[in-house]
């Protein structure tokens, strides 16, 4: 009897065909090779059964790595491995201030006054109504201070800075049972967010003092004694604490009792409320006024898939040690929540170099740059200890720089059921879609061709297309502290060098209209002129009389073409409305470096259709075919 079975096959059909084959082998079944036959429903019987353990066997062993597996329990358990914890759902935080008035005249009033952690407030979202509660996020007290409003005496408390979270603070208490080998302490909601835990740990249930136990963050110093817990996310999807074996961390004796609590958010919903109203009172007290100073930002949603398979990797790599740029980078977006976009380099590549120092820039998720307890909360509590001892780091606010952009295109309107509206409506979306998937991110490139390809295959009809980009910025006068307009100095770094014309007196740079504090009604623009034996350009300031330009200011700063540069100096305008810087980039590719990024502004998004006479009517439409300059 043969013995020939060929099992390299995995395809359903191939094993069946190899089956046969085998069957051609031996005479003591018949039938084998007709499809109608019992034997034909064996062999289908045989074949799904091997192929079913050969996807099975293909799917387990893709779940035992990180970049393959499919099963968040799976890819979790292999991100641990490399030392990685995946994150939690954050809330968002915002800033507030609370004042409470009591009245003095019952007495009531007492030299300080607390706001618990957990105190309630609620906030409407102004796009959809949607309402949101909020908690303190950390007790905090303040101190009575005598004020009279309207004749009547008040004792005031200021509750300055205070940080309020989205969410519902939940608290579990659990009993430790050493007869349980690696307990683990769980947390019961999917939405926690696990930078708000707070682990306790109490004798008894009848002991009031209680230990504080923090994160485990790495093993120095720690030791018997060190009171930590270690996070994990489960194979359920639910985070879950530990503490030490006695050896690497404390270990709590046998009924001890261990409290946790935590804030249980909806993630980023509430993403840019700024108007919140006290719902608890105070000490019993309910005439609360709450101010907000920062807008609640850095809510977001549980770590993804994708996120943990990039993100582990490079973790792992720095070993929660900064020492490159990039190590910087892997650190700050494993611990803070608030990035739309990073960028690190060191102080060598910086613009002057900067040695000893490394620099982060950070673009949020809802607002133009970080506030400055979100900068000192990446350089203190999530740097520290990390980077190198000689080596500083500084947070610095993007720069963008925004793109005015002309789009003429030619179409065939036989080609097509739009109208020139209908298509100008429809490029208008291709160019915003454009800059929200490939701008305002510090690896964004304004790559000209491709966006000229996407507009060009946006509708049939359209046969070729015109992008003219101008680099433009806004800067906004500033005021003294008696209200004065001061003398206004700004530096402008644009991310391409600036077009000029060799010996030409056409302005280079151009503005919008401002007034001076010496002519407030009169209106005045930024140009530039040449300067003699050099490529710079020096910037003017002038105002139109009679169709003539007549300048009142020949030296108000600098333009620097070859690397993007404008200075402004010394002048002084009227008020503090912003003005607009605007230029011609010298290249129609854009590439941001450093802090730099790109962002088309849509409101200065010019959009010309135009019939292509020759697509229509052939080489007589040539005579009224027109050609789109250059330039504007």
């Amino acid at each position: 009897m043969a013995n020939n079975l060929n099992v390299t096959e995995l395809d359903f059909d191939e094993i069946k065909q190899n089956l046969k084959n085998y069957l051609k082998q031996q005479s003591e079944f018949n039938d084998y090779d007709f499809d109608g036959s019992g034997m034909s429903v064996l062999l289908d019987v045989l074949s799904y059964n091997t192929h079913y353990n050969a996807l099975n066997a293909h799917y387990s062993l893709n779940e035992a790595f990180l970049d393959s597996a499919q099963i968040r329990g799976n890819v979790v358990t292999r991100a641990k491995l490399l030392g990685y914890t995946s994150r939690s759902t954050l809330s968002p935080r915002a800033i507030v201030n609370i004042v409470v008035l009591v009245s003095n005249a019952d007495g009531q009033a007492t030299p300080t006054l607390t706001v618990p952690r957990g105190a309630k407030l609620n906030t409407l979202l102004p796009s959809d109504s949607s309402e949101f509660q909020y908690v303190v996020f950390e007790e905090q007290q303040a101190v009575g201070v005598a004020v009279v409003i309207e004749n009547v005496n008040y004792v005031q408390y200021t509750f300055s800075n205070v940080v309020i979270v989205e969410g519902t603070v939940r608290e579990l208490k659990y009993r430790v049972d050493n007869d349980i080998e690696n307990q683990k302490f769980q947390l019961s909601d999917f939405n926690s967010d696990t930078s708000t835990l707070k682990v306790r740990v109490q004798t008894n249930e009848e002991e009031e003092a209680f230990d504080i136990f923090t994160p485990f963050e790495s093993l120095r110093n720690v030791n018997s004694a060190s009171k930590v817990y270690y996070l994990q996310e489960n194979s359920s999807g639910y985070y879950e604490i530990y503490f030490g074996d006695g050896v690497t961390g404390f270990k709590p004796s046998n009924n001890n009792i261990v409290t946790v609590d935590y804030i249980i958010t909806e993630g980023r919903e509430s993403n840019g409320a700024n108007t919140f109203s006290m719902v608890d009172n105070i000490g019993g007290f309910s005439n609360i006024t709450v101010t907000t100073v920062t807008a609640s930002v850095g809510g977001a949603d549980q770590e993804t898939l994708e996120s943990i398979r990039f993100n582990a990797p490079l973790t792992f790599t720095t070993q929660n040690r900064a020492v490159t740029s990039e190590d910087y980078a892997a650190i700050i977006k494993k611990e803070f929540s608030n990035i739309d976009s990073i960028s690190t380099w060191g102080g060598e590549d910086n613009d002057p170099p900067e040695y000893g120092k490394v620099y982060v820039a950070v673009k949020p998720l809802l607002s133009a740059s970080l506030t400055e307890s979100e900068k000192n909360d990446i350089t203190g509590s999530i740097l520290k200890g990390k980077n190198v001892v000689s080596i500083t780091p500084e947070i610095v606010d993007p720069n963008f720089t925004n793109l005015e952009l002309d789009v003429n295109f030619k179409y065939n309107p036989n080609l097509t059921d739009r109208s020139a509206v209908e298509l100008d409506s429809l490029v208008r979306d291709t160019v915003s879609d454009y800059n929200f998937n490939n701008l305002n991110k510090f690896d964004g490139v304004f790559r000209h061709s491709q966006l000229t390809r996407a507009i060009d295959n946006s509708d049939p009809s359209i046969l070729n297309t015109i992008v003219r980009p101008r680099m433009f910025q806004n800067i906004t006068p500033t005021q003294d502290s008696n209200g004065n307009m001061e003398l206004q100095n700004f530096t402008l770094t644009f991310v391409a060098p600036i077009y000029t014309s060799s010996g030409s007196i056409t302005y280079t740079l151009n503005s919008s209209a401002f007034g001076l504090a010496t002519d407030p009604t009169g209106e005045y623009y930024f140009g530039d002129i040449v300067i003699a034996g050099s490529e710079n350009r020096k910037v003017i300031i002038y105002k139109v009389v009679n169709n003539q330009n007549i300048i009142v200011n020949n030296d108000a700063g600098l333009i620097e073409p070859n690397i993007g540069k404008v200075t402004l100096h010394s002048f002084r305008p009227n008020n503090t409305n912003q003005i607009k810087i605007t230029v011609i980039p010298n290249t129609l590719d854009l590439a941001p470096k450093r802090d730099q990024l790109i962002s088309i502004d849509t409101n200065f998004l010019n959009i010309t259709p135009e019939i292509d006479t020759i697509a229509v009517a052939g080489s007589s439409g040539s005579i009224n075919y027109t050609n789109t300059s250059r330039f504007k």
